[in-house]
């Protein structure tokens, strides 16, 4: 398994950490805080949880993105080379959050951290529903992505988290079905089981 960072400790990353930490991985996890602001997130969350800064969390070959939108660009440039690493982006663009007209929603973290390979997730749930797999079926997990490859070791990190994965094609294609007020946005679909 590996080590995953975490940069945003609020209610989505924190739901997404608890099932990385369920799948056998290490999370370090980071916020614009401090590490001390996150001490009892990391009790909660056990020994496979440690706090980092934004800059540690964002070495690790896996990234999960879970700020709020004004802070994308902050958050990332504590990083100076995101090449070959993979960003798990489940921020959300709000009507009032664009800041570069050019870049709509992933398309905007890929700009901000070149080299990296995007991949939206995680932003049609509410925190509330991110549980992976429930008494009924797999929670879907709509995704989109540029990297063919990102992609496939993305689905299967999200296979083995509990959820039923769905690929939603590019960044362009996908970001427009699941950003805020979106045809996807807050849908919480289950996969049953048959």
């Amino acid at each position: 398994m590996a080590t995953i960072g975490v940069i945003g400790s609020g209610h989505i990353g924190e739901a997404v950490a608890k099932l990385l930490i369920d799948a056998g991985n290490t999370v370090i996890m980071s916020n614009h805080h401090g590490s001390e602001s996150l001490k009892g997130l990391i009790n909660a969350l056990g020994p496979k949880a440690k706090a980092g800064t934004p800059a540690e969390a964002g070495q690790q070959d896996i990234v999960i993105l879970a700020v709020l939108r004004p802070g994308v660009a902050d958050a990332l440039a504590k990083t100076p080379n995101w090449t070959g690493k993979i960003i798990i982006d489940a921020t959300n663009e709000l009507p009032d959050s664009r800041t570069d007209p050019a870049y709509p929603g992933s398309e905007l973290v890929a700009h901000l951290a070149p080299g990296a390979h995007v991949i939206k997730a995680f932003n049609t749930l509410f925190a509330r529903y991110i549980t992976g797999e429930t008494a009924a079926g797999k929670r879907v997990l709509f995704y989109g992505g540029d990297d063919a490859d990102s992609k496939k070791t993305a689905a299967a990190l999200f296979e083995k988290m509990g959820f039923a994965p769905v690929d939603l094609g590019t960044l362009k294609e996908a970001s427009p079905m699941m950003e805020f007020g979106a045809p996807l946005s807050g849908t919480h679909f289950i996969q049953t089981q048959e």
